[in-house]
């Protein structure tokens, strides 16, 4: 009779990759942000690489993404192509988590809100969720090619949701993980920070 192994314990770096996907997947909403705040809590808290694949199982974000290590310097973050595209970023500020929720409402929020995103939800000072509904690129298309259809996808929007959570790694070190859809001039702003 075969015996299982023993659990493997988790690493921090194996947390906050499975954390990252969690962000993702709230943005690209298959999770809200009530299921969020609870399985980012779970996956802090992991004690073992099984706890973590628990959190991803209903998901299907790569399991192997979850194990990949963040070893070395931190990357830089990417802008990428115009046009709506995914992303997903960290940065990493010299301060405590309140503070960097406060610097946060202060410089993100008035620019957020003057590209068209709302405040959805907000855990002071762990998370602000951000959505904007706008009509995608087909519908003038739709709207030139065919009168009748054209009058429905101009009712059309899109939702698109940015997460941002704030996660102390020390008491003067703060984490910003970044993810979501947006258009390139929001994705360039977030990018910003780490400048």
């Amino acid at each position: 009779m075969a015996v299982d192994p023993p659990d493997l314990r988790a690493a921090d770096a194996d947390r906050e990759a499975v954390a990252d996907i969690l962000r993702a997947e709230c943005a690209a909403g298959r999770i809200d942000v009530s299921e969020l705040e609870e399985r980012l809590s779970a996956a802090l808290d992991a004690r073992t690489l099984a706890e973590l694949d628990r959190l991803l199982a209903d998901l299907p974000a790569p399991r192997h993404a979850a194990r990949v290590s963040r070893g070395g310097p931190a990357r830089p973050a990417t802008v990428g192509l115009p046009g709506l595209r995914h992303f997903h970023q960290a940065h990493v500020f010299d301060t405590d988590r309140r503070t960097a929720f406060v610097q946060a409402l202060e410089h993100i929020v008035p620019s957020m809100v003057r590209v068209g995103y709302d405040i959805v939800a907000r855990d002071e000072p762990q998370m602000i969720v951000f959505e904007c509904r706008e009509r995608p690129a087909w519908v003038p298309l739709v709207c030139i090619l065919g009168f009748p259809i054209g009058l429905i996808a101009l009712a059309y929007k899109e939702t698109q949701r940015i997460v941002v959570t704030f996660d102390e790694i020390s008491p003067d070190h703060t984490r910003i993980a970044v993810a979501g859809t947006a258009r390139r001039p929001v994705r360039k702003a977030f990018a910003g920070l780490s400048g």
